[in-house]
């Protein structure tokens, strides 16, 4: 098992975050308690479609190999800090 963290200036446009390794991996997303609301998705990501991160909340979420992870901001920017787990 591996793991990595960082964080990721997320922006209102789609705003790539991490791919799921090989054999699978958990990415646990922190969303800052007094930013800006964040949305998580596919590529096509928007603030009408994507998974809103409760702020001051850790959301962990299960990525197969190979899929792509995005968020998505209404206005500005925000700091999405995330660790990745799992895999290899």
């Amino acid at each position: 098992m591996s793991i990595t963290t960082g964080q990721t200036t997320v922006t209102s446009t789609a705003t790539y975050i991490t791919t799921g390794k090989t054999g699978a991996s958990w990415v646990q997303l922190h969303s800052p308690q007094n930013g800006n609301t964040m949305y998580v998705g596919g590529a096509d990501v928007t603030i009408s479609n994507g998974l809103e991160l409760t702020k001051g909340v850790v959301l962990q979420i299960w990525l197969a190999e190979t899929d792509k992870l995005y968020a998505i901001v209404g206005s500005g920017t925000e700091t999405l800090k995330w660790m990745h787990t799992g895999g290899r």
